[in-house]
């Protein structure tokens, strides 16, 4: 897939990249009104991130840098690594967000791959050992909705939780990690049974 930002320049976006990037923004994700995807980890993912930007390096800036925060609600300090891509997406920006409100572009449907859902799962997925859930909270109804019967296209059953999130039935549980056990970095596996 070709973006273009300006008049001449472009970039050229592999289809492994597209189903990160779709994965990623379903997850922890940003765009920028510049059009930059912001991805961030938590130091304690330093290899995944690390991962996702070798994957990503092509159509991205320089590599993961350190980020420090101090949370003045509880008077702590946070560390983080993040890096952008290219600033070739705003035309993404304006399909996934209504003024500030996340919302997922039915137009991209058919970019929502195992791939895509094995990163989604990666950045803001959690299994407790009987519970396993994907954090939607941030999209609007009509997304989670959307997102849910895309896993249902996958054969996944699900159910959007009070909280917003969505949670695998138990029925769905095993076939869910076997749509997303082959793409599981070795860093995130501890999110499998």
């Amino acid at each position: 897939m070709i973006f273009t930002a300006r008049k001449n320049l472009k970039l050229e976006v592999s289809d492994k990249q597209i189903q990160i990037l779709i994965g990623c923004l379903i997850g922890d994700a940003y765009i920028t009104k510049l059009g930059k995807i912001q991805i961030e980890q938590s130091d304690k993912q330093k290899d995944y991130i690390n991962w996702k930007y070798q994957e990503l390096a092509s159509i991205s800036y320089s590599g993961p840098k350190e980020v420090i925060r101090f949370e003045k609600s509880d008077n702590r300090v946070t560390k983080s690594f993040r890096f952008w891509t290219r600033q070739y997406f705003r035309i993404w920006r304006d399909k996934f967000y209504q003024g500030n409100r996340k919302i997922f572009p039915k137009d991209l449907a058919s970019l929502i791959t195992p791939l895509s859902i094995a990163f989604w799962y990666m950045d803001d997925g959690c299994f407790s050992g009987r519970q396993c859930t994907l954090s939607t909270e941030s999209f609007d109804s009509d997304s989670k909705v959307f997102l849910l019967n895309k896993l249902e296209n996958f054969g996944i059953e699900a159910i959007i939780r009070s909280n917003g999130k969505l949670r695998i039935k138990n029925n769905s549980l095993s076939k869910f990690f076997e749509l997303v056990d082959p793409y599981i970095h070795s860093s995130m596996r501890y999110k499998l049974p």
